[in-house]
């Protein structure tokens, strides 16, 4: 016969209930995906911080790029985190302390990069007035698209840009198919393109204005043709008659830094673009617009030192900084993408509006800038 003790033996070898196994199992992966957060958060906060303090590096400036993508991925990692808080840990202080550290790296990367931001916009947006004249720049990374696309021309047809300018162009290329195409019509003036017309030597930059151009140049940028095709680059500049004022236009497409050799091309051009900024404000009072491809985020602490150091401002689609490069479909365009497009323009010009444009079969959006000067007359 079974005494009490045996009883209470027995039961203490049965095993536990389905659902306090179910329990364990559930807790011990809530801790583990929680941890996993955690330090993967943590990551990717560490390399954001880094485009800011170490921006003279290859890797860490191009850490800039992903800034919103690893913000996100960091937040991910914080409600992951938090969930983790729900369960029992064998080191609970511990956990509790990754969770907090976390939250404090992704409050530090937000203020880094709304600071940054901030530094470089405007202050204002003015609405135009009787005494300037309104000028609409497009700027467009062609990817080589053909300029007499449909989508393309529609587009055109429905913005119309005084000034359009475009990067990746192929101009050569471009003209080869025209011909084929279209026939011996001149491109300059067909449909929605300005009447006006000025290619850069390496055809990879080319300007379309309405505006008559009074003074137009190619600076070339020589780049290491050792490490990668298409090396050279060039900076247009040109001076525009707008109704009897005359506008600086400068328009930049740098190399894509996807390697160090690629990026030591960028800082060089970049280097060349500030002189010649500098030459151009320091020699006359023209209002000047910098506008193109820039292969630059606007987080990278390059932008934000070649806008001060030539008092240069620009100014993003709702304040906030947005995909202008996309990869693989336009409908990933803010988880896979990168923001590259910018202009940039002195003191003496209002910024009216900026905005992008829709999907034209290029890689890239179309850059749309509305803005201001002052008339010559006006101003007299």
């Amino acid at each position: 016969m079974l005494t009490k003790a045996d009883k209470q033996q027995d039961n203490n070898d049965l095993p536990p209930p389905s659902g306090a196994l179910g329990r364990s199992f559930l807790s011990r992966w809530t801790s583990l995906v929680g941890w996993m957060g955690i330090a993967g958060g943590i990551a990717v906060c560490l390399l954001s911080i880094s485009a800011f303090i170490s921006p003279g590096y290859w890797f860490t400036d191009n850490m800039s790029f992903f800034l919103r993508q690893f913000f996100g991925a960091g937040l991910c990692g914080f409600l992951a985190g938090a969930s983790g808080l729900t369960v029992a840990h064998r080191q609970p202080r511990l956990y509790g302390k990754a969770v907090l550290v976390l939250a404090v790296l992704l409050i530090t990367v937000f203020g880094l990069m709304a600071a940054r931001v901030d530094a470089v916009t405007s202050s204002a947006v003015n609405a135009p007035t009787t005494t300037s004249s309104s000028i609409r720049v497009v700027s467009i990374n062609l990817e080589r698209l053909f300029l007499a696309d449909e989508t393309l021309s529609a587009f055109l047809q429905q913005t119309k840009p005084d000034v359009l300018v475009l990067e990746e162009t192929a101009w050569g290329w471009q003209r080869h198919r025209w011909q084929r195409r279209i026939g011996a019509t001149p491109i300059a003036g067909h449909g929605a393109l300005p009447e006006h017309l000025f290619t850069g030597r390496l055809g990879d930059l080319v300007v379309f204005s309405r505006f008559p151009i009074s003074a137009s140049e190619t600076i070339d940028v020589i780049g290491n043709a050792e490490t990668h095709d298409e090396a050279d680059r060039e900076i247009l500049s040109l001076t525009l008659d707008v109704d009897g004022a005359a506008l600086k236009l400068l328009a930049l497409h740098p190399a894509s830094p996807r390697t160090k050799p690629r990026w030591l091309d960028r800082q060089a051009y970049l280097a060349t673009l500030n002189n010649q900024i500098q030459n151009s404000t320091a020699d006359t009072t023209e209002p000047t617009l910098v506008i193109g491809d820039w292969n630059l985020s606007p987080w990278s602490g390059h932008f934000l030192k070649t806008l001060t150091d030539n008092d240069l401002r620009t100014a993003f689609p709702g304040g906030i900084p947005q995909t202008t490069r996309f990869f693989f479909d336009y409908r990933l365009h803010w988880l896979l993408g990168a923001v590259v497009d910018h202009f940039a323009v002195t003191p003496d010009i209002h910024i009216q509006k900026v905005e992008l444009g829709p999907d034209i079969g290029s890689d890239h959006l179309p850059l749309i800038v509305d803005v201001a000067i002052q008339n010559r007359a006006n101003a007299d």
